[in-house]
Formats: C-alpha cells, structure tokens, sequence
C-alpha cells in the first residue's frame, strides 16, 4: 500500500520570501527569480506582464495568452454568486478591449492585436474600498490578507466602488451586496491560456533558495 503525503503545505508570506530576498518584487523579477513563471523584466516593462500580491500568493496576468474568452468571468461569479453574471466579476476582461496605445498608432484591435487586459483587485496596502466604507463593511481576511466584503454589513451604497482608482468593487444589483476580489484563484484555475496565475509565496521561496539566494535555514 503506497503511503499518501497529506501534510499541509508549509505556508510563506510575501514578508518572509521578501525580507529572505533582500529585495522587493521588483528585485525578484530583475533578479530572474520569477522567470520560470514567465515573469521577465522586459515582459513587466512592456506592460504584457502584470503583477499582484497578497500576503500567500503572487496573481499574475499575462496579457498575450488572454483570448478574450471571458471564462475567467463567468466562472468567478458561478463560483461566488451562484449564478453567471459577468457584469459583477471579480476579474475584469470584457471592459478592457485593446483599442491601440493612441488614434493611428496602428496597432490595437482593428489592426490585428487583440490583446486584452486582465484586470485584478490591487489589493491595495492603503485600500481606498475599505477606507471610505461607511459602515467599515471592507476587511483583511485573516487567513488570505485579501480585502473582503462583510455581505452582513454592507449596505450597498457604492462607495467603495467610487472611491477604488479602478472601480473593481461593483454592487450586486440582485443582493444589494458589493462584490470584490477575494484571490480566490478560480480565474485562473478555469483560464484556458494560462493568462492568469496564482503562485504561492512558499513556490517562490523554493526558488530563492534554488537560485542560492539565501541558506535553506533561512525558513527553519
């Protein structure tokens, strides 16, 4: 009978793998730490690479792998709604079509790129949803660090959308309730491409300690 590993995985936060690093996310991706995920300088530079974090996880969206399908919409609210109701996603593609950088760059949709962009929750430190709250519905989760939404709480007044420099909180016209990002990661579990990732602080770490930034002990 073959013995099955069920030990949870080791849980690293983004403080650890950074303060182990010696440098910021930026440094990870100059450093070539972050390249086995697709993650290069000049890949962030051109804006084909975007990238988010959270306390347990790194989301990463790639712009050239995204089709346009909008699974990733319709699978994000059937997993948080119950229903498919694209315009209450928590990842964002159908308002984001690529139009071109400016009138007769000639690139853009009509000339061929299709590129969209894939629009995350930022996740903020500072987080403007959560600050203009007037019922203080908007809170860190303890488990994720991801900014959730109090469903109890809230009142649906909009604000948070409002005051967001994304407008990614959106009210559910049906529940009265705002919807928000909660990096739950079943965009990109469901994403055809590829285009969106959720990786692991702890995978990241491996690879710090793969490349001989710093000694194994440093996670002891």
């Amino acid at each position: 009978m073959t013995e099955t590993n069920t030990q949870p995985k080791k849980t690293v936060t983004r403080r650890q793998v950074l303060a182990m690093a010696g440098c910021g996310v930026g440094g990870l991706v100059v450093g070539g730490v972050l390249a086995k995920w697709g993650i290069v300088e000049d890949s962030v530079a051109s804006g084909r690479i975007a990238i988010e974090t959270t306390p347990t996880k790194m989301i990463v969206t790639d712009r050239a792998r995204c089709s346009g399908c909008q699974r990733c919409e319709m699978m994000c609210t059937l997993k948080n709604d119950g229903r498919v109701c694209q315009n209450i996603a928590r990842v964002r593609v159908w308002e984001n079509y690529y139009w071109g950088s400016n009138p007769g760059s000639g690139d853009g949709a009509e000339n061929g790129n299709c590129q969209f962009t894939v629009e995350h929750c930022k996740q903020c430190k500072d987080a403007k949803c959560a600050e203009y709250c007037p019922v203080h519905a908007i809170h860190a989760d303890e488990e994720t660090g991801a900014r959730v939404v109090d469903a109890d709480v809230c009142i649906g007044c909009g604000m948070c959308h409002m005051a967001c420099p994304w407008n990614m909180p959106v009210v559910d016209t049906e529940t009265g309730v705002s919807t928000k990002c909660i990096s739950c990661g079943r965009c990109a579990e469901q994403c055809p491409n590829g285009a969106i990732k959720f990786i692991d602080w702890k995978d990241i770490a491996d690879e710090v300690i793969a490349q001989g930034i710093v000694r194994t002990a440093t996670l002891a």
